[in-house]
């Protein structure tokens, strides 16, 4: 059984299996008990994160507050399962608050933009209300402050742990990607570059991310390891311009052909479906 593991001071990281990878969910426990994430289906809740609270001697009834690092399945598909058996508050950054509560429509956006190569999109996946909605620099329980870093999507964000100096990224740096991916995903690369700078410029000490990326692992631990994080995350986004311009310039036009040479060249394996690195792909070339 998969366990909630301290690897932060009062920073809890509970790895739910996810096809070939896992996704991170984490517990900050403290006096104000906050969840981060939710994995991706009703039964990740009932047979990790129920058992893993057990082990810490808690239920759902323990938790306080509910956030999310952003609204992909992965993250937010345990949410309703959660929430039926628990009264805590979910609060929710503005541009993920009614995502949160009608997660369908979003889902069925993002995997039809390229229908030849993404599945089907996640209609299984159920709302629930928000109780708390956040801006940017706003500080939940005096301790964890919400973060804007879209480019992976528009509504991601870091929590930023204000006691440990701690980020917790979701998705919101990418590195290589995962084996999932086949490289990094990012749906809007101007923004991606935003965030990066402005994670450069924080007062950073650990990076906590909800997978483990290729380049970077998924935590990194002091200032130094945390500059060259971001810097390795910025080489990546380089690697990849330069490369698909060089595909284009050869007369390679197609978003799709593209995308498999640079998986094959740059990437950490080869997906089941393109759509993820067709987002990243068509991004670069929209830039030219």
């Amino acid at each position: 059984m998969e366990r909630f593991q301290e690897i932060i001071p009062g920073i809890f990281l509970l790895k739910v299996p996810f096809g070939p990878v896992w996704t991170g969910v984490i517990l900050l426990r403290g006096e104000t008990n906050i969840l981060i994430d939710t994995a991706a289906t009703d039964n990740d809740v009932d047979s990790c994160i129920v058992p893993a609270l057990a082990e810490l001697g808690m239920t759902v009834g323990d938790i306080d507050y509910l956030v999310n690092t952003h609204c992909h399945g992965d993250h937010i598909g345990g949410n309703y399962r959660l929430r039926q058996l628990g009264d805590f508050k979910v609060a929710a950054f503005s541009l993920a608050a009614p995502k949160i509560a009608d997660p369908v429509p979003y889902a069925i956006q993002t995997r039809t933009k390229f229908p030849a190569h993404s599945p089907a999109p996640q209609s299984f996946l159920k709302g629930i209300g928000v109780d708390e909605i956040l801006q940017d620099g706003d500080i939940l329980a005096g301790r964890l402050q919400v973060i804007h870093t879209p480019g992976h999507d528009n509504d991601c964000v870091c929590w930023y742990d204000i006691p440990t100096k701690t980020i917790i990224t979701g998705d919101s740096l990418q590195a290589n990607g995962t084996i999932c991916q086949g490289v990094g995903f990012y749906k809007s690369l101007t923004d991606y570059r935003c965030t990066l700078s402005k994670l450069w410029d924080m007062d950073i000490e650990n990076i906590l991310c909800g997978h483990d990326y290729e380049g970077i692992g998924y935590l990194i631990t002091g200032k130094a390891a945390v500059k060259n994080t971001l810097g390795i995350c910025k080489d990546y986004v380089s690697h990849y311009d330069c490369f698909i311009r060089s595909c284009r310039d050869s007369g390679c036009t197609d978003p799709a052909e593209i995308a498999l040479r640079l998986i094959q060249e740059k990437g950490c394996g080869m997906p089941e479906r393109l759509f993820m690195a067709l987002y990243t792909v068509t991004e670069h070339l929209n830039q030219f």
